[in-house]
C-alpha cells in the first residue's frame, strides 16, 4: 500500500518497546545472567484473583481456562527464594531506576513524584507469583523521527508512559497441558516505553523503533543480543479495532507487521459484509452451529497419522461452505478460528474448505458430512482432542465466528516470522493491576533529578562530533557511538587516556580475547581504565595490553600486571638479532617483493615467543632497516 492508502484507511499505530537493562535484577539481588544449566525443577498451578474492586481480568480468566501446569527450572547459584515466590522482594535496583529516569529525561517525559510498585496479574506461567512487578516512572514527552510524510522531514512522536518492570521467566518448551520455564530471566529489569498512536505508515513504525532503541542505548546500560529488546505494535484502522501484536524481534519486521495487520483488518471488514449478505437475520446467525459429535470411527483406517487412533469431534456450520477459506490477511478465516481453538489447549482445527488434504481423503470428508448431516452448502470443523477439550474449542470457534458478523475484535496477537500474526488472548484490562504490598512507596527527589539531568549522556550527533575531533577512525566512531562503552570511553579519555588506543582496546582487543576463550567479563572497567592511563604515560606498551587483560582475567591484580613482565622487556640487541634471523630465512621473498614482504614477516615476528609484548613499531622499524640492507 502507498501512503495515500494508509491515510484513507485511517491507519494508527503505536509502539511499546521493552528493553532489558544490563544492571542487577530489579527487586532481587541475584545475577542477571542466563544459563542453560539447571539443578532443580519445581511444579506449580496458578489461578486468578480478584482486583480490589472485586473484578477479574479477562486475560487471566482466559489463561486459567487452559488448565496448564507449569514447571520452573534454575541453577541454585543464580536463583534465590524471591524468584520462587518464597521470600519477599528486595528494594529496587538503584542503577536500573537511574537509567530509566535518564531515558525519561531524554524523551522530555515528566517523572512521577512518587514511584508506587504495582502487581500486574499474569497467570500464563511466566511469573511464579502469578503477577509481574511494575513501576510507573514518567508520563508524557516526545521525540523526533525521520519522516518523508512531513514537509520538514521530521515528525514528533508522543510518549504515553515509561515504565520499569520485571522481565518474565524464559519459556523453554510446551507440551500438552504443560509449560516449562527457566527462572534465570525472571526479574531482569525492563524499560517499557509506550508511544501515543502517532504512527501513520509502516516506515514511521520502523523509524520510531529505531529512535527508541537509540535513546535507550545512549545510556550504555542496555543488554545486547537476540531477545534483549522486544517491540509490541498496536495497530488499528478507521473501521477496525486496536489489536496488539506482541513479540516483534526484528526491527525491519515491524513495518511488515503494520502492513499485514492493516491488510488483515481490511479483509475482516470485507468478510463482515459477505456474512451480513449471507445471513441478514440475527436469528439465522445463532442457529447455524450444530452440536459437537464424535466422528473418530471414520478415521480408524486413515492415512492421516495425526488423526488415526485419536478422538475426533466435528461440528456443522450451516450455509458456510467456502467461508472458512476466505482470505484474511496472509491466511484464511479458518486460521483465525483455529487460533482461538488453540487458545483452549487443542492443536488446531480442520475444516471442509481445505479437504481433502493432509492425508485425509475425499471419501473421509464425505463421511464426516453425512455423520454431521451437512448439506452441499454447509461447512464443518474437526477437532482432535478428548471430548471436554473439543467442546471448549467448539465454544471458542462459535464465539469468534459470531463476532465476525458485528466487528473486528480487539485482541492480543503474536507476531510470526513472516510478519503476520496469530491470536493469543484478549487485550488485558485495568482489573489486572493492584498495589505491591511488599515494597514501600518512594519519593523521587528534585535534587536527584537535577543531578541526573546534569549528567545525561551525549546524543549521537554530539558523540560523532567529539569522536571525530579526538581522531577516531570512521569505523570506530560508528561502533563506539551506541556502544555500552561510550560513556566510560569519554570519561577515561578526559582523564588522559589515548583515545585511539582505548577505542581499539574496547572495540577490538576485548572482542578478540573473548572469542579466543579469555574470560574478559572478569576484568573490571576500573582495571581497563588503569591500563589505558598507564599506556598513555608509557608504563605499559600498547602491544602488551592484550596480554595484560588476559593476565587480569586469570586473577592477577592491576598492580602485579603493571609491575611485572607483561611488557616483555627484551634488550634491543636480542630483538635485532631475531629480526635478522627472520629476514635471512625469508631472503627469497624479500628479494622478490622488497618492502611488500613486511606483512608476512611481521606475522612471523609477532608469533615469535621471545618477542611477545615487544612494541610493534619497534619491530616494524627494525624490519624495514634489514630489508633495505638486503636489497
Amino acid at each position: 500500500m502507498q501512503k495515500a492508502d494508509y491515510e484513507k484507511l485511517g491507519l494508527k499505530a503505536g509502539l511499546e518497546v521493552h528493553q532489558q537493562l544490563d544492571t542487577g535484577k530489579l527487586f532481587i539481588r541475584t545475577p542477571s545472567t542466563l544459563t542453560e544449566e539447571s539443578d532443580f525443577t519445581i511444579e506449580r498451578k496458578l489461578r486468578p484473583v480478584a482486583s480490589e474492586l472485586g473484578e477479574y481480568d479477562k486475560t487471566a480468566i482466559d489463561a486459567y481456562k487452559r488448565n496448564e501446569t507449569f514447571y520452573y527450572s534454575g541453577k541454585k547459584e543464580n536463583i534465590s527464594l524471591v524468584e520462587l515466590d518464597e521470600e519477599p522482594p528486595q528494594p529496587i535496583d538503584e542503577e536500573a531506576l537511574k537509567t530509566t529516569l535518564e531515558v525519561a529525561l531524554l524523551c522530555e517525559s515528566t517523572p512521577v513524584s512518587k514511584i508506587i510498585p504495582m502487581r500486574k496479574t499474569v497467570i500464563d506461567g511466566s511469573n511464579t507469583s502469578g503477577f509481574q512487578r511494575t513501576v510507573l516512572i514518567s508520563m508524557g514527552g516526545n521525540f523526533e523521527i525521520k519522516s518523508d510524510a512531513e514537509k520538514k522531514g521530521v515528525k514528533k512522536i508522543g510518549v504515553q508512559t515509561i515504565v520499569l518492570e520485571e522481565d518474565a521467566a524464559r519459556p523453554m518448551k510446551k507440551e500438552a497441558g504443560k509449560v516449562f520455564y527457566n527462572l534465570d530471566r525472571l526479574g531482569i529489569p525492563l524499560i517499557e516505553l509506550a508511544t501515543d498512536p502517532d504512527i501513520r505508515t509502516p516506515q514511521e513504525a520502523i523509524e520510531t523503533a529505531k529512535k527508541i532503541g537509540e535513546i535507550m542505548r545512549l545510556t550504555c546500560k542496555t543488554k545486547r543480543g537476540k531477545g534483549t529488546i522486544r517491540q509490541d505494535v498496536n495497530v488499528s484502522i478507521a473501521e477496525g479495532a486496536r489489536c496488539e501484536i506482541k513479540g516483534c524481534q526484528e526491527l525491519e519486521l515491524i513495518g511488515t507487521v503494520v502492513e499485514k495487520e492493516a491488510e488483515r483488518q481490511v479483509d475482516l471488514i470485507a468478510l463482515k459484509k459477505k456474512l451480513a449478505e449471507k445471513f441478514p437475520k440475527a436469528k439465522e446467525r445463532a442457529e447455524i452451529f450444530g452440536e459437537g459429535k464424535e466422528v473418530s470411527k471414520i478415521f480408524a483406517q486413515t492415512e492421516a497419522k495425526f488423526v488415526k487412533g485419536k478422538n475426533v469431534y466435528g461440528m456443522r456450520i450451516a450455509h458456510a461452505k467456502g467461508m472458512l477459506g476466505e482470505k484474511v490477511g496472509a491466511k484464511r478465516f479458518g486460521s483465525e478460528l483455529s487460533a482461538y481453538a488453540k487458545a483452549t489447549g487443542v492443536s488446531g482445527l480442520l475444516h471442509r474448505d481445505e479437504l481433502p488434504n493432509y492425508g485425509i481423503t475425499q471419501k473421509e470428508a464425505d463421511d464426516v458430512c453425512r455423520a454431521l448431516t451437512c448439506g452441499a452448502e454447509d461447512n464443518f470443523v474437526l477437532i482432535v482432542a478428548e471430548k471436554e477439550r473439543a467442546q471448549k474449542a467448539f465454544d471458542a470457534i462459535r464465539e469468534r465466528f459470531l463476532v465476525a458478523f458485528d466487528r473486528i475484535p480487539s485482541e492480543t496477537r503474536g507476531a510470526l516470522e513472516d510478519g503476520s500474526s496469530e491470536y493469543q488472548r484478549p487485550i488485558s484490562g485495568e482489573a489486572r493491576m493492584y498495589p505491591e504490598t511488599d515494597i514501600p512507596f518512594r519519593t523521587i527527589e528534585a535534587k536527584a533529578l537535577t543531578a541526573i539531568s546534569k549528567g545525561l549522556p551525549k546524543s549521537v550527533a554530539e558523540r560523532e562530533k567529539l569522536y571525530t575531533k579526538i581522531g577516531l577512525s570512521t569505523n570506530h566512531i560508528e561502533e563506539m557511538k551506541l556502544s555500552n562503552y561510550a560513556r566510560f570511553f569519554e570519561s577515561t579519555v578526559e582523564e588522559g587516556a589515548n583515545a585511539k588506543v582505548l577505542a581499539a582496546l574496547l572495540l577490538q582487543t576485548l572482542t578478540e580475547l573473548r572469542r579466543s576463550g579469555v574470560e574478559v567479563d572478569k576484568v573490571s572497567l576500573e582495571e581497563i581504565k588503569a591500563l589505558a592511563l598507564a599506556e598513555s604515560t608509557g608504563k605499559i606498551a600498547k602491544s602488551a595490553l592484550a596480554n595484560a587483560v588476559e593476565a587480569l582475567a586469570k586473577g592477577k591484580t592491576i598492580e602485579e600486571v603493571l609491575s611485572g613482565n607483561t611488557t616483555a622487556k627484551v634488550d634491543t640487541k636480542a630483538i635485532e638479532k631475531k629480526v635478522i634471523e627472520i629476514v635471512s630465512k625469508n631472503s627469497t621473498l624479500v628479494k622478490a617483493k622488497g618492502m611488500g614482504s613486511i606483512g608476512p614477516l611481521m606475522g612471523d615476528l609477532m608469533r615469535e615467543p621471545s618477542l611477545k609484548g615487544v612494541d610493534g613499531k619497534i619491530l616494524s622499524d627494525l624490519l624495514r632497516k634489514e630489508i633495505s640492507a638486503m636489497k
